[in-house]
C-alpha cells in the first residue's frame, strides 16, 4: 500500500510540473490544493529552505553564528523530534507589500534526514501521522525580534509561501488542525496571518480568551 501510495503522490506533482504557469494559475483552489499537497509529500529533504525576512541587515550574526530549529511529527499522541541546524545559504533583497527587506536564505542540515524518512514510512502505510511544517528557527531575543516573518519552501515548483498560504494550500490541514496549531503550537514568531481571525465555535471561551 505504501509504494502505491507515493507513486500516486509523485504522478500528481510530476503532471502539475509540466503545465505552464497560465494553465496552473487557472487551476480551482481545491485543485491547486491537491497539487501543492502531493508535491509537499514527495519533494526531498534536501530541496527544503526557509527564508527569515527582516528590515535589519543580519549577514554577519548568521555567518558569525549557527542557527537551529526543530522537526517534529506526532503518531499516536507521541512527539518525534530531532533539533536540527539551518545552514544559511545566501541574503538577498527583496519587495514584500512594497517595502524592500533583506531575505536570509537556509537549507536544512542532514541531522533531520532520517526524521523526514520515518515520518513518510508511516504516513504512506497510512498510519496517520502529523508533520509540523511552520518551524521557528531558534533565535536569541535581540535577533528575533528584527524578524518580520517567515517564508517556506517545502515543495519547489511553489516558491516560498507565507506561513498563511502554506496553511491554506496544505490539503490535509483541516479546521481541527488549524485551531490546534493556533492554540497549542509552539510557533515563536507572528501568527497573527493565520490566527488572528479564527472562529472556535465548540470553544467560546478559549476564543474569547485568545482576543483578549
Amino acid at each position: 500500500m505504501g509504494k502505491v501510495a507515493k507513486v500516486s503522490f509523485i504522478s500528481v506533482k510530476e503532471i502539475y510540473a509540466v503545465q505552464p504557469e497560465s494553465i496552473r494559475s487557472n487551476y480551482p483552489d481545491w485543485m491547486k490544493r491537491t497539487f501543492f499537497t502531493s508535491e509537499l509529500l514527495t519533494t526531498d529533504y534536501e530541496k527544503w529552505r526557509v527564508r527569515l525576512h527582516s528590515k535589519a541587515n543580519l549577514e554577519q550574526y548568521f555567518l558569525n553564528n549557527k542557527t537551529f530549529t526543530e522537526l517534529e511529527y506526532e503518531l499516536n499522541f507521541e512527539t518525534h523530534r530531532v533539533t536540527v541546524e539551518l545552514l544559511f545559504e545566501q541574503k538577498i533583497e527583496v519587495l514584500q507589500d512594497n517595502e524592500q527587506y533583506y531575505a536570509y536564505d537556509f537549507s536544512f542540515s542532514n541531522s533531520g534526514k532520517s526524521l523526514w524518512k520515518d515520518y513518510q514510512n508511516h504516513f504512506y502505510e497510512m498510519e496517520k501521522p502529523w508533520f509540523n511544517y511552520p518551524v521557528s528557527p531558534e533565535l536569541p531575543a535581540n535577533i528575533k525580534r528584527e524578524i518580520e516573518s517567515i517564508l517556506y519552501n517545502y515543495a519547489p515548483n511553489w516558491g516560498y509561501l507565507s506561513l498563511r498560504e502554506f496553511m491554506e494550500l496544505f490539503e490535509l490541514n483541516t479546521e481541527r488542525r488549524w485551531e490546534d496549531f493556533c492554540f497549542w503550537n509552539n510557533y515563536q514568531y507572528d501568527d497573527s496571518s493565520v490566527c488572528g481571525d479564527i472562529r472556535i465555535e465548540d470553544d467560546l471561551d478559549a476564543m474569547q480568551g485568545a482576543n483578549n
